[in-house]
C-alpha cells in the first residue's frame, strides 16, 4: 500500500465478488492513481488519516484563522509575532481554541474584549489589536492574529480518523512483557480506554506507546478490551474510491467503446463518465473549501 491510499486492495475484491490474489497488484497501481487524482481534485494533501504540519501564515486582524489543513485535531504551538499563544482552558481566559463550529478548520483567539475583561500583552509586540476605543490596556481591546507577512507560525496535526471500541487482546503471562500491540498500530492516534473483558475500567493500570499497550503485571494472563482512534480514511471517501476502482477495473473489457451492436438482442452501451454521480458528489464534498 502506498500512505496516500484511500481504499485497500482487500475492499476492491470483496466488492467485486473476486479472489483477493486475483489482479491484487493491478488493483494496487489502480488505488494509487485514483488515489494520487483525488488528492489533486480536492486540493488538499492528505486524506488518507491524519499528518503533523508546521506552517506560516500572513497575520489577518481577525480573531479567527483558517489553516490549510482539516480538521484540526490538535494544537502544538502557536506563535504571533514574537508572542506564543497558550490554548485557553475554559473559553473564558485568553488564549487559543480550535474552533468547533462546523469543519474545525481553523483556529480562533479568546481575548479580553471577546469576554468583558482586561486585555494582556506587550503594547507594540503583542498579537492584540484594537477593537474599539482607543487606549491601553483596556476592555476594548481583543486578541488577534494581528497584520503581518508570514508573522504567524503553527504547528498541530490534522485528517481523519476513525474509532474501535473494545478490541480483544490478552496480557502476557509471567514473566512478561506485559504488551498488547493494537490491530491499528501502525496509525495509532489516541487511547479511548481499556477495560477488563468483564467491563472494568483499567484506568492507571496501563500505559501506550506508539499503538503497543503495557499493562501492569497484575493483569497477567488476563483478557482485556482495548478502545481507541487510529488514522484512516472517511468511511464515505473509503466506499467512494472502492466502487470506483472496482468499476474502472471491469471497463477494462471495452476501453474506448461507447456501445456495441447485439444481432437479435439490441445494443448494449457503456458509461462514459470517470465515476459515477453519487461517488464524484463524495469526492467532491472533500475539496477544499477554504483559500488561506
Amino acid at each position: 500500500m502506498n500512505a496516500i491510499d484511500l481504499t485497500t486492495v482487500a475492499a476492491v475484491t470483496a466488492w467485486l465478488n473476486q479472489s483477493d490474489t486475483l489482479d491484487a497488484a493491478l488493483l494496487g497501481s489502480a488505488i494509487t492513481g485514483y488515489s494520487a487524482y483525488i488528492l489533486t481534485r480536492s486540493g488538499r494533501p492528505y486524506l488518507s488519516g491524519f499528518a503533523s504540519y508546521s506552517e506560516r501564515y500572513d497575520g489577518n486582524g481577525s480573531d479567527l484563522m483558517q489553516l490549510r489543513n482539516y480538521p484540526i485535531l490538535a494544537v502544538s504551538s502557536l506563535t504571533v509575532g514574537p508572542v506564543t499563544i497558550p490554548p485557553t482552558p475554559d473559553y473564558i481566559q485568553p488564549g487559543y481554541a480550535i474552533d468547533q463550529s462546523g469543519s474545525r478548520a481553523a483556529l480562533v483567539l479568546i481575548g479580553a474584549a471577546n469576554q468583558g475583561g482586561a486585555a494582556w500583552g506587550v503594547c507594540g509586540q503583542s498579537p492584540w489589536r484594537e477593537g474599539g476605543a482607543t487606549g491601553w490596556p483596556g476592555a476594548n481591546w481583543s486578541y488577534r492574529f494581528i497584520e503581518g507577512r508570514q508573522n504567524v507560525a503553527v504547528s498541530y496535526t490534522a485528517g481523519y480518523t476513525q474509532s474501535i471500541y473494545g478490541e480483544a487482546g490478552t496480557v502476557p503471562a509471567t514473566p512478561g512483557p506485559y504488551t498488547v500491540k493494537i490491530a491499528q498500530a501502525a496509525t495509532f492516534y489516541a487511547d479511548l480506554g481499556a477495560t477488563t473483558a468483564a467491563g472494568a475500567s483499567l484506568a492507571g493500570q496501563y500505559a501506550v506507546t506508539n499503538g503497543t499497550y503495557t499493562f501492569s503485571s497484575a493483569l497477567h494472563g488476563q483478557s482485556v478490551l482495548i478502545s481507541y482512534q487510529y488514522g484512516a480514511p472517511p468511511l464515505d471517501l473509503q466506499q467512494a474510491v472502492t466502487e470506483i476502482i472496482a468499476e474502472r477495473y471491469r471497463t477494462r473489457g471495452w476501453i474506448g467503446l461507447r456501445s456495441v451492436a447485439q444481432p437479435g438482442v439490441g445494443t448494449t452501451s457503456y458509461a462514459s463518465w470517470a465515476m459515477s454521480p453519487a461517488n464524484e458528489a463524495v469526492v467532491n464534498s472533500y475539496r477544499s473549501r477554504f483559500i488561506v
